[in-house]
């Protein structure tokens, strides 16, 4: 499985702004190109100015390949999802309580009900606060939201959104927007 880099609103159980809104700011800008299927876009001429890849070299394939597949640097959208799923990034993420910041015990046990249903409740046992599994704090290796905007083929650490492009996401539909690294949704 791959690993994506994903664009997703705050607050995350809240209904999130529309797609046709996000797809409008996003191709505006030219972050995204043109439409491959329903949800999935080329990377636009503007990309590389809207992402900071670590590395001196970054090798992206950013067309699809010949043989087809999706094993290539492409963007999709992610409407509005309910209940929200969990996305982690494989052998990285490891919550912690958003309230007293302790590490979650047992949270591996939880993965198969959060990935379905992450606004299901979790009581912390060092704080005893109670919130939705999507308000857990996974350090940027893990998420829950009604919607996202995933970067296909970027791993986890090699690439973060600069502030420009958050701006701009939050000036077009009035709400913050985060980061988090996690295993493709496809």
């Amino acid at each position: 499985m791959s690993s994506s880099l994903y664009l997703f609103p705050l607050p995350v159980l809240h209904e999130p702004p529309a797609v046709s809104v996000i797809t409008t700011l996003l191709q505006d800008c030219g972050f995204m190109g043109g439409k491959l299927n329903a949800r999935r876009y080329l990377t636009g001429p503007e990309f590389f100015r809207y992402i900071t890849f670590a590395g001196c070299a970054p090798q992206m394939q950013l067309d699809m390949p010949a043989e087809g597949g999706w094993d290539f640097c492409h963007i999709s959208l992610h409407g509005d999802h309910q209940p929200p799923s969990l996305q982690v990034a494989k052998l990285r993420g490891r919550p912690r309580c958003p309230a007293c910041r302790s590490n979650v015990s047992g949270w591996k046990e939880q993965l198969p009900v959060w990935r379905k249903d992450a606004s299901r409740s979790w009581q912390c046992e060092s704080c005893g606060v109670a919130f939705p599994a999507a308000e857990l704090d996974w350090r940027q290796y893990g998420f829950a939201a009604r919607c996202s905007v995933e970067i296909h083929q970027v791993y986890p650490g090699e690439a973060v959104p600069v502030d420009g492009l958050l701006q701009l996401l939050k000036a077009g539909t009035g709400r913050d927007w985060r980061y988090a690294w996690a295993d493709a949704a496809e």
